[in-house]
């Protein structure tokens, strides 16, 4: 049954049996609906709440029957001193029914001074995780309930953050909400569905600069020397993208025609700021947007705050987006990095209308508006900036993070089931926003790209401050196409997996005489799809492999038949996606495998040779080309690559060479072998390449993770001290901590003097998560036990930040052998881990597991996943993937070892 049917269901055996407890729906296709209570019926049923973390999707259903209206009036107290905060909430709300149970407030980790209702104290229950009122102290109809209360700051990025700047010491705090985090910074009714306007008052040092979503309207100087600033009412939109910044940042101004514009950052880090990128990429956005939606920018203002310690990339808070400062370089960007840059500021600008207007009304919705978001940023960014390779990135990001992830045992459905705001987090992933991002492009080729246009704008239009579902947006779409969409959602968002066209065509006269498309499905997921693709025909002309023709196909099912492809030229490539118009794994035929080995650098479209260099090594991956075959042909031809994309592809597709041939059981003196020629290549193209170029830093970048021999190091060691230098390339700071990190991962010369060194001459935040990298990359035991001791046992004493860099670093693949030696504590620890509740935590522990290639490691972790089946998301989900990735590294090793018998 579907998921609306569920939460009837559990709201109706709430009102017979006193609760269904949380319960939630066997079914795969959980299109949550709010559902109107039953005509007659006037008492709200119950549903259970346990004294538990969260929120469940069953009991925000029923609150939504509960409170028909709430306003919030939000006043904190901040300063740069303290470890906590305090605050006062006044919710203005509406009590819609009579209620058989109490009504909850959320508030996680805090602690609860008073709660008073229409300016009466009442008592109250507080478990740690939320506020209970008893039905008695509320009446039907308008209801003013005051909550005074404490929290501390966080260190981990959510709630409100707090952030002390260790080279000058200022102190600088933001928000951070999503999924189910803004009552860490106060109680709230922390769902969607319950939109709400926000009048925040703030009382700051007087040096600091306070962010929320309205511009201040007062501010006030107060006797012990802070200001209070003074906001007007927002308008509604939804509780997790609320934002509240304050600190002494530097700012910088501009406008996007009439829309103040502000761009913050800490002292420390403004002198590495661009701003004038910043706002042109901005300005840009917006001129697309406000176009394409045929709505003006309905906040306002719009601030954008760089912020440390941030857990994702950026987040799209209503008015005062909040962005890493990973996109800060202390180096001149290459021009992927300012394409990135660029994309980030419209995904998230695109969430002004699509996620922020107009909202999911839960998290099984939240695929919708950042797969949305990742495909418009694009859409944007190919309509109105100065990148012409646009789509050639998404193909590079986006599209092949979610082909990785589809294949896995852990893809799910586009669209999910979330029974509640825990697992609503899990589904922050590459089918979220790569694989959505991906089918949302094809279908301005399948529906026309004006069609498409005005369905978004209508749907946006509709439902303006308010809440929607799936059904409302595709309904939109296929209203202004004329098109019925129901079996298209069914098949590609709520079935799972990655299918598999490939062509068998004959040709007579060197015409093609027939051509049928084939399309498989795993067996897990046998769900054949339509979609619309572009068949390219290339041939051999005058030393050039050019495109003579492209063919538009809309396929299905298992065959289709392509009549239209009679008497076009017979191909020496088939490229089956060209210009990677749909979502589908190809195959070549043999033919086309034997030219693009041939003639893979007279291929004339760059974005064509991307897609077949992607397509060569699939086949590695999947076990059907050896590494070794595969490693000779990339250093016989990716000598000669001048476009900066596919050097990209190309360089990184040789790291993770490197990588697979550590994990390989080959003997010694082939590893070598292998090895030390993808470094002697790497280290030629670094020297070779145009002085200054994208292509030399992506090289060097390439070194920085390769490079193993005593030669190779000596060279990165004279890079650091300056005795050696290469044409053009300027080592900035975070490239010298690349080298410095290198140096430690293989103990080369005062490896460990040179952190200590570093550090006293680049004292900020990120060096010290470089000088925890380095520490812990150390090929020792010793490294290895002390840092997995900090992990485990003194997390307590470091930032989220600093375990991640810890973790992330502690086990490169030249490192097995410690892995294994110290995998009965890491195994062992991962129930006490999982039992954390924490998501991030077991995020970022999880990055310590690797691929492997050995059955006895695979055992290890089938016997973790049998021991333990109700580990956390984010980590049961990585313990899963490592086993079948380990699986598949097995099948390349085999096959290596088979190709090499023969």
């Amino acid at each position: 049954m579907r998921y609306s049917n569920f939460i009837t269901t559990a709201l109706l055996c709430g009102a017979l049996l006193g609760g269904c407890g949380d319960k939630t729906p066997p079914s795969d296709k959980p299109a949550h609906t709010e559902t109107a209570a039953p005509a007659k019926v006037e008492a709200v049923p119950r549903v259970a709440r346990p004294d538990e973390p969260g929120l469940t999707a069953a009991y925000a259903a029923l609150r939504k029957l509960q409170i028909a209206n709430v306003d919030y009036k939000i006043s904190v107290e901040l300063d740069s001193k303290s470890s906590s905060f305090e605050g006062r909430v006044v919710a203005k709300t509406e009590i819609a029914r009579p209620l058989q149970q109490a009504l909850t407030i959320d508030f996680t980790g805090g602690e609860v001074h008073s709660v008073s209702v229409d300016g009466q104290e009442i008592p109250f229950e507080y478990n740690g995780y939320f506020i209970r009122i008893a039905p008695e102290q509320l009446q039907l109809g308008p209801n003013t309930i005051a909550v005074d209360y404490s929290h501390p700051y966080s260190t981990d990025g959510s709630g409100l953050h707090r952030f002390e700047d260790p080279q000058d010491g200022n102190v600088y705090l933001y928000t951070h909400f999503e999924p189910y985090k803004a009552n860490r910074f106060a109680p709230l009714f922390d769902q969607p569905d319950l939109k709400a306007s926000y009048t925040i008052d703030v009382k700051a040092p007087a040096d600091w600069h306070v962010v929320t979503s309205t511009r201040e309207e007062k501010i006030e100087d107060l006797a012990d020397g802070r200001k209070h600033w003074q906001f007007p009412a927002t308008k509604k939109f939804s509780t997790y993208i609320l934002p509240l910044h304050a600190g002494p940042f530097v700012v910088w101004e501009s406008k996007a025609g009439d829309i103040p514009l502000r761009l913050m950052a800490r002292k420390t880090l403004a002198p590495n700021v661009k701003p004038q990128d910043w706002f042109t990429f901005t300005q840009q956005s917006f001129e697309f947007f406000q176009k394409y939606y045929g709505i003006k920018y309905p906040f306002g203002k719009y601030d954008q705050l760089i912020v440390p310690d941030f857990t994702i990339g950026a987040m799209e808070n209503v008015a005062a987006v909040t962005f890493n400062e990973a996109y800060v370089s202390r180096g001149e960007k290459t021009q992927a990095q300012r394409q990135k840059l660029a994309n980030v500021i419209a995904h998230e600008m695109a969430h002004m209308w699509f996620g922020d207007l107009v909202t999911m009304k839960w998290w099984n919705g939240l695929w919708l508006k950042e797969s949305f978001a990742t495909y418009m940023a694009s859409l944007a960014l190919a309509g109105n900036s100065e990148f012409d390779d646009v789509w050639e990135n998404f193909y590079l990001r986006s599209k092949q993070s979610a082909y990785q992830a589809d294949q896995l045992a852990t893809t799910h459905p586009i669209e999910v089931r979330v029974p509640n705001t825990a697992e609503a987090f899990s589904n922050f992933d590459s089918i979220t926003y790569g694989k959505g991002g991906s089918v949302l492009e094809q279908l301005p080729h399948y529906l026309g790209k004006e069609a498409f246009r005005q369905g978004v704008s209508n749907y946006l239009h509709e439902f303006s401050y308010g809440n929607a579902e799936l059904k409302d947006f595709m309904g939109h779409l296929g209203k202004a196409a004329n098109e019925e969409l129901e079996q298209w959602t069914q098949n590609w968002l709520y079935k799972a997996g990655l299918n598999t066209i490939s062509a068998a065509y004959t040709c007579t006269d060197d015409k093609i005489t027939e051509l049928t498309i084939n399309q498989t499905a795993p067996k897990e997921h046998p769900t054949l799809r339509s979609q619309k693709i572009q068949l390219g025909i290339y041939r051999l002309q005058d030393n050039i492999m050019a495109r003579v023709q492209a063919l538009p196909v809309l396929y299905s099912g298992a065959k289709t038949p392509v009549k239209e492809a009679a008497g076009l030229p017979c191909p020496q490539i088939l490229h089956l996606n060209d210009e990677d118009w749909a979502y589908v794994k190809t195959e070549l035929d043999d033919k086309s495998v034997g030219q693009v080995t041939r003639h893979i650098n007279a291929i004339e479209s760059s974005f064509t040779r991307l897609m077949l260099w992607q397509s060569l090594f699939d086949s590695v991956t999947d076990a059907k080309w050896p590494l070794d075959d595969w490693i000779t042909f990339a250093l016989n031809n990716a000598g000669v690559e001048s476009n900066i994309n596919v050097i990209r592809l190309i360089s990184s597709h040789l790291e993770a060479a490197s990588a697979y041939a550590y994990r390989f059981r080959v003997p010694g003196e082939l590893r070598a072998e292998r090895l030390d020629a993808i470094e002697d290549f790497v280290w030629a193209k670094v020297n070779s390449s145009p002085a200054g170029s994208d292509a030399q830093k992506t090289w060097f970048e390439t070194f920085t993770q390769i490079a193993h021999t005593d030669e190779a190091l000596g060279n990165a060691a004279q890079l650091l001290s300056g005795e050696q230098e290469i044409n053009g390339l300027a080592i900035d700071q975070d490239m010298r901590w690349q080298l410095i990190v290198l140096l430690n991962r293989h103990q080369y010369g005062d490896y460990a003097k040179l952190v200590e060194d570093e550090l006293k001459r680049d004292n900020t935040d990120r060096a010290r998560n470089y000088a925890i990298s380095a520490r812990a990359i150390r090929p020792t035991l010793e490294a290895k036990k002390e840092w997995l001791d900090n992990i485990l046992n003194k997390r307590d004493q470091y930032k989220l930040s600093q375990i991640r860099a810890a973790a992330g670093a502690l086990f490169p693949p030249e490192q097995l052998k410690m892995f294994r030696e110290l995998s009965s504590q890491l195994f062992g620890a991962v129930p006490e881990v999982s039992d954390t509740k924490d998501t991030l935590y077991n995020k970022a522990y999880a990055t310590l597991f690797p691929i492997t290639c050995r059955k006895t490691d695979i055992a290890q972790y089938s016997q973790v996943l049998k021991q333990n089946k109700e580990l956390m998301p984010a980590l049961g989900r990585v313990l899963k993937n490592r086993r079948q990735q380990s699986k598949w590294c097995m099948a390349m090793a085999d096959l290596q070892i088979k190709g090499r018998s023969n």
